[in-house]
């Protein structure tokens, strides 16, 4: 999960024509979220494209390069847990602003569950990179109200949803609420 190879969104883009004359309809990504890990399922901040894959005029271009064609551009939607070293958990200090790890004054501590110490947190599968938010409106109005948009507004079709079973299904329901609110016809896959 360390080793970056160098892809990025032009590079993408590049390839468009190609990609349509072998009759692709959809390109899925894998998370585009900045992160510190080359598969990005250890969200760092959901509001930033990863510099390493380019810009958001950069997306923006490739989605409608892609629409251009007729081709669908999905995103993956990894809400069931965030990564330690982003700016909502902040275990290793690296953000500016103050995580939950680091203070139960953090706005972001109402969305993690912490045991008796702050090194006691719920994560997901136990997996103490990948914390675990919990059932919180302050976060699922975060990724409905402002994540989903945005990258709907970038040009995306839908999301294909990460460990979906994992996810309430009240949670699930303002998620499609969101995605059809800003794309009625968008796609919502879960896996």
């Amino acid at each position: 999960n360390n080793d970056f190879y160098g892809g990025d969104l032009k590079g993408i883009e590049q390839k468009v024509d190609y990609l349509q004359g072998l009759g692709v309809t959809c390109i899925y990504l894998n998370p585009i979220f900045e992160s510190h890990s080359n598969h990005r399922y250890d969200t760092a901040d959901y509001t930033r494209i990863d510099p390493l894959l380019g810009t958001e005029a950069d997306f923006s271009d490739l989605c409608a390069a892609a629409k251009e064609r007729g081709i669908r551009v999905m995103l993956d939607g990894v809400f069931s847990h965030t990564g330690s070293d982003s700016v909502y958990f902040n275990r290793y200090g690296k953000y500016q602003s103050v995580g939950a790890y680091q203070s139960q004054e953090s706005p972001y501590y109402p969305w993690f569950t912490f045991g008796q110490t702050r090194d006691d947190y719920e994560s997901w599968w136990g997996i103490k990179n990948l914390p675990k938010p919990k059932k919180c409106k302050e976060f699922r109005s975060f990724i409905c109200d402002r994540v989903i948009p945005k990258y709907m507004a970038l040009g995306i079709d839908g999301y294909r949803l990460d460990v979906v079973d994992e996810l309430e299904c009240d949670f699930l329901d303002e998620i499609v609420a969101a995605v059809k609110k800003a794309k009625p016809d968008a796609v919502i896959i879960g896996e």
